[in-house]
C-alpha cells in the first residue's frame, strides 16, 4: 500500500509531507522501547506519543512514517524535527486500536489488489 492510501485509510491529516512510498507492514505502540525491538522493515510507526523522542526512535529503526493517533496536539517541537529528519508525520483521530484495524484493512486490499 502507498503512504497516501494508508493516510486515506487512517482519515490522518499529514503534518509533514513527503513523496508518496510503499509502505510494507505497520508498528504500533506508545511504549517506545516496543518500537525498538521491532524487526519489521519497510513500515509506518503508529503512536500515541507526541514528543521529540518519537521521531528519534522512528529514526532508529529506518521507520518510514509516523502517525499519532487519538487526535493528539502534535507540538512544534515534534513537527520541525521530523521536517529535520524527513520523516513523514500525520495525525489521525482514531484511537490505536480503531488505527491498527484500518491499517490492516488497507495492508489486505493492497496486497489482495497486487494479486
Amino acid at each position: 500500500m502507498m503512504w497516501t492510501e494508508l493516510l486515506v485509510g487512517l482519515g490522518a491529516t499529514a503534518l509533514v509531507d513527503s513523496d508518496d512510498f510503499e509502505v510494507r507492514a505497520i508498528a504500533a505502540a506508545d511504549l517506545l522501547s516496543d518500537i525498538l525491538a521491532t524487526e519489521k522493515s519497510d513500515f509506518v510507526m503508529l503512536t500515541g506519543q507526541t514528543t521529540a523522542p518519537a521521531i528519534r526512535t522512528a529514526v532508529a529503526v529506518g521507520a518510514l512514517g509516523v502517525i499519532v493517533v487519538r487526535g493528539k496536539n502534535v507540538p512544534e517541537e515534534m513537527i520541525d524535527l521530523a521536517t529535520n529528519f524527513g520523516i513523514p508525520l500525520a495525525v489521525t483521530q482514531l484511537k490505536m486500536f480503531e488505527a491498527c484495524v484500518s491499517a490492516g484493512v488497507c495492508l489486505w486490499s493492497s496486497a489482495s489488489s497486487k494479486s
